[in-house]
């Protein structure tokens, strides 16, 4: 049906000729009475009307089609533009909250870009921007506003490898608070690390912060690390396992902190 009225509207400029020249001879040789001229203009209306409504619905077919399409345009470029404003609204929000955390902390912190990730075998570990040159090196440690997130392994004249908490030989001297029991924290995974070496009697909780203990020569007391967010107990251990959420997501990674070390910034 639709390749008919796609043939008629095509040749319409010809039906229409042979139309008129039909109405032009009809009109020649009829009776010009006025009566026959209204009756023939009646029926010429509805002829007309008959030939040109499937044209005119074609056409609005088109047009709406056009219109569809510009629509469907619109909302992709709307949809685009609210994806942009919500990338950089969360952009400018991560480097406040990276600003403000230089701001507030009284260590000596150096800003870095994560400019590669994993390129040592076994070992889960990522490259920053920054080495040697500013002051960077081997066992600084490395962390974001949420908590620590490493320390230094290789340190380069203008970049550095950095051991993530998430490496399996990675170990954290911790502290649990309010209480302050300590322990020793490893990953265990799904950006959960375990504490063990926790006394029996322990009290510990559900939702207590941990911290670095500061008994380590690399890590100053008090950086943040995780929460608390399970405890096994087991009867006839000595000890209790504490499992730690740990808050930074580290997979994606962008900006990180080295702590320098305070004889290295005075000389």
């Amino acid at each position: 049906m639709k390749k008919i009225f796609s043939f008629i509207v095509k040749n319409k400029h010809h039906g229409l000729f042979i139309s008129c020249t039909i109405l032009s001879f009809f009109l020649l040789f009829s009776n010009n009475s006025t009566q026959n001229v209204e009756l023939f203009r009646a029926r010429a209306i509805d002829f007309f009307s008959t030939f040109y409504k499937p044209i005119t619905w074609i056409k609005y077919s088109y047009t709406l089609d056009e219109e569809n399409a510009l629509l469907r345009e619109k909302v992709l470029q709307l949809s685009l533009h609210v994806s942009t404003m919500q990338f950089l609204e969360h952009e400018n929000q991560r480097l406040q909250d990276l600003l403000s955390f230089k701001r507030e902390n009284q260590l000596t912190l150096l800003p870095s870009k994560v400019i590669n990730k994993g390129i040592l075998p076994n070992i889960n570990s990522l490259t920053i921007d920054i080495g040697k040159q500013a002051g960077v090196e081997k066992n600084d440690p490395v962390l974001t506003p949420k908590g620590v997130i490493g320390k230094v392994l290789i340190a380069g004249e203008y970049s550095s490898i950095v051991q993530l908490i998430n490496d399996i030989n990675y170990r954290l001297s911790v502290r649990i608070l309010p209480k302050g029991d300590t322990g020793i924290l490893r990953w265990y995974g799904d950006n959960k690390c375990q504490i063990r070496e926790v006394q029996k009697n322990a009290s510990v909780h559900v939702g207590d912060g941990v911290v670095t203990s500061g008994f380590s020569d690399i890590y100053p007391k008090n950086l943040p690390v995780g929460t608390v967010s399970g405890i096994i107990d087991k009867s006839g251990s000595f000890e209790k396992i504490i499992i730690v959420h740990i808050t930074e997501d580290i997979e994606s990674l962008l900006d990180v902190f080295v702590i320098l070390n305070e004889n290295n910034v005075s000389n």
